[in-house]
């Protein structure tokens, strides 16, 4: 039943129209569970992780979007650093996270060249999600 619906819904054209099946159906790409959704076996960092990668975030980026302040004016509260305040701030600039950052740097891809990119696309999983979730806690407990 499930695969017959799973089909359903990337064949059909009314249902499997958004822009994400659209690309990767363009990519060529399968249409598989996330890596993560095995790997962490706690709830709460699996879905912090989930909604990080959505973007379901309470980062002035996203929401500037419902404020309706200009992308160049949604900056970090925490420091003045005239940055954006988005997902690449948060885990590879902010000061705020930096402890963290430091922390947790023998098991991701943290230095001072990494890209977002890179750090997403680590195999492991569980310590990105340990990593996120530290990172927002930080942010929104312990402001500078």
């Amino acid at each position: 039943m499930r695969l017959a619906f799973i089909e359903k819904l990337f064949t059909n054209r009314e249902i499997g129209t958004s822009v994400r099946t659209r690309y990767l159906r363009f990519k060529g790409m399968s249409y598989e569970s996330e890596k993560y959704l095995c790997d962490i076996n706690c709830v709460q960092l699996r879905k912090v992780l989930a909604q990080f990668q959505c973007g379901n975030t309470q980062l002035e980026a996203v929401l500037g979007v419902w404020k309706g302040v200009p992308y160049t004016e949604r900056l970090c509260q925490g420091y003045d650093l005239g940055g954006v305040e988005d997902e690449k701030h948060l885990l590879l600039i902010c000061p705020n996270t930096q402890k963290v950052r430091e922390r947790f740097c023998s098991t991701l891809p943290l230095t001072h060249t990494s890209t977002l990119a890179e750090l997403m696309q680590t195999t492991n999983t569980v310590a990105l999600a340990k990593f996120v979730a530290c990172c927002q806690y930080e942010r929104t407990i312990c402001p500078p």
